[in-house]
């Protein structure tokens, strides 16, 4: 009997997230929860539904409880992450960032948000290394490359800044151009 009420809540739960009917989304998923208290999916779900409810602080709440019980759930220590870092948690979002990291060592995601954050530290050596584990992994997307560039301009690294321009150039003209402008590195070929 609990695992048929299960499928149906979770069925249901499913219907309304799709229907943007957060509000009667969380009511089921919080009822899931008492049905399946380690339940990954409603654990995950309830934490979504609450920072697009903007309570992100529950949010966070939520991903650490769920976290305890899942502690190698690799995407929901991202999202952790990510959430503390808009609320400017800044000091619990690096071993956030780590813990998605030690998981998956692939979540560009991951490498992204926690150089953003170690440029917001002014730990630049340490950005550059997480922003080349990006542009590894995302070696087409433009933003790990712009945001090396300027970390290595910030580090007064014109050449390794250059090299990084010519590069994106190669795939994002635009962006390499605007990246140089802004560097100061515009007159350069």
């Amino acid at each position: 009997m609990i695992a048929a009420a299960y499928w149906m809540q979770r069925g249901l739960a499913m219907g309304l997230l799709s229907a943007d009917w957060s509000r009667l989304a969380l009511a089921v998923l919080n009822r899931l929860l008492v049905l399946r208290p380690r339940d990954l999916y409603a654990g995950v779900s309830r934490a979504k539904v609450l920072a697009d409810l903007g309570q992100k602080n529950a949010a966070i709440q939520s991903l650490q409880q769920l976290l305890v019980v899942h502690p190698k759930h690799a995407a929901s220590w991202y999202q952790l992450a990510y959430w503390l870092e808009s609320c400017e948690r800044h000091a619990e979002s690096e071993p956030a960032f780590r813990s998605a990291l030690a998981i998956d060592p692939g979540m560009d995601a991951a490498w992204y948000g926690l150089a953003m954050l170690l440029v917001r530290e002014e730990r630049l050596d340490d950005a550059v290394t997480s922003l080349e584990h990006t542009t590894r992994l995302q070696p087409l997307s433009p933003h790990g490359w712009y945001q090396l560039a300027k970390v290595h301009a910030k580090l007064a690294q014109p050449d390794k800044a250059l090299a990084v321009v010519r590069r994106l150039r190669s795939f994002e003209p635009q962006a390499a151009n605007l990246l140089a402008t802004e560097i100061g590195l515009s007159g350069l070929k």
